[in-house]
């Protein structure tokens, strides 16, 4: 609800504030008093235009800023498609007008007019002897007979809504399928040959991966040789400088003098545990020296065979699985094809079951509808009469509206 008016400098208001309560607000006073002034400032946070006849003279601009508390949860969800977040739950829009332009603000945050205009939408209506906004729109009007009965309207609102997804899904599918038989015949073709060119790949789960180690491995087997002949050297036996004399020498000259002091047994103990460690580590290394080897014949067939799936990812999915995922789905419109003039009648079946709901249920809103209709009718005339209008006609007409190529007649707003 609207709770705070700040106005300054607007026509012949110096500055003026004005706070709003829940319910009815009444301003009153003589003729000249500034009541229109203060809904005219209104109208410019709706978008009205600016003028610089606006400004109070000699001032060097004017302002309006209304303040909203946000009560409301579709109003706040109204305000967040247009990524306006009430801050303490409240939204302020101001306009400062200056000579030749206007600066508009949204919590803070320059926005244009038009940003302005709708989030004062739903937030601000006005209704007077020519000004009845909202009232102009169709959607508007019904949302309004909606709302007046909305304890048997909404039920069936939402049957009409969740009928007429089903159905544009199932028409939107239906029209998908449609397609001559040339065209069948290349979608039939390219299909098959998309599945056999995978299938002939005969993939397995992580065989990239594999491949790739493979690859890499005989890739780099001559560095990967020149690297390990030099760490076998750095850690054997076989060298001065190998670490494993180095510390066969240290443990030599540790034993003579443990007889001395036999607290340097533990250190000979850990010292012969690093010596028996280094001289595994050196056996195990010479041994997969010896076993590496280079076959240039595999080393050609792993590059073909990782060419071969990388090309497949390139075209089918980035991993194997997902390359299997796409030949399922290709293996599924291929059957449907070679099915397709019986699963074209089963879609029209389909669609002709749907459009029957989906009519059944527009016509049941539309005449509880009109049976509201027929009470708010004589409601507003009464409330109208109360108000000493004595001459007062009201009525709500109801059109058919074609919305559907497809569909011969629907019945207006679903």
């Amino acid at each position: 609800m609207l709770s705070h008016l700040h106005v300054k400098n607007l026509a012949l208001i110096e500055e003026i504030e004005v706070e709003f309560g829940p319910g009815l607000n009444i301003l009153t006073g003589e003729t000249g008093a500034g009541k229109s002034i203060l809904l005219g400032s209104m109208q410019l946070i709706l978008g009205a235009k600016t003028s610089k006849n606006m400004i109070r003279e000699n001032a060097p601009y004017a302002l309006v800023e209304l303040l909203f508390q946000i009560e409301n949860e579709k109003v706040a969800q109204a305000l967040k498609t247009l990524d306006i977040y009430p801050e303490d739950g409240q939204v302020l829009l101001s306009r400062k007008i200056m000579e030749g332009r206007s600066i508009n603000k949204i919590n803070g945050e320059t926005s244009t007019v038009s940003q302005m205009k709708a989030a004062a939408a739903c937030l601000l209506d006005i209704h007077g002897q020519h000004e009845h906004q909202s009232l102009l729109y169709q959607d508007k009007q019904l949302s309004i007979l909606d709302a007046y009965g909305r304890e048997k309207i909404l039920p069936i609102k939402e049957k009409v809504q969740e009928a007429f997804h089903e159905y544009s899904a199932c028409r939107a599918e239906l029209k998908s399928m449609d397609m001559d038989e040339e065209q069948r015949n290349r979608e039939l073709a390219f299909l098959e040959f998309e599945i056999k060119e995978i299938e002939k790949a005969n993939l397995r789960p992580g065989e990239d991966e594999e491949l790739e180690h493979i690859y890499r491995k005989m890739n780099n087997g001559k560095q990967i040789v020149d690297s390990l002949q030099i760490v076998h050297n750095l850690t054997g036996y076989e060298a001065k400088e190998g670490a494993g004399e180095t510390v066969g020498e240290a443990l030599r000259e540790l034993a003579r003098v443990t007889q001395y002091d036999s607290e340097l047994n533990t250190l000979e103990e850990t010292l012969t545990s690093v010596d028996g460690l280094l001289n595994d580590f050196n056996r195990e290394l010479s041994a997969y020296l010896e076993e590496l080897t280079f076959d240039e014949g595999e080393f050609y067939e792993t590059e073909r065979r990782l060419d071969l799936i990388n090309g497949l990812k390139a075209k089918y999915g980035r991993e194997i699985k997902d390359i299997f995922v796409y030949r399922d789905r290709q293996k599924e419109k291929l059957e449907k094809l070679h099915k397709y003039e019986e699963n074209l009648q089963e879609q029209k079946n389909r669609l002709e079951k749907l459009e029957a709901v989906l009519l059944k249920n527009s016509n049941e809103l539309s005449k509880i509808r009109k049976e509201y209709s027929e009470q708010l009718e004589k409601t507003v005339i009464q409330g109208l009469k109360d108000l000493n209008f004595l001459d007062v006609n009201f009525a709500i007409d109801f059109q058919k509206k074609r919305i559907i190529q497809i569909t011969d007649w629907m019945i207006s707003s679903i």
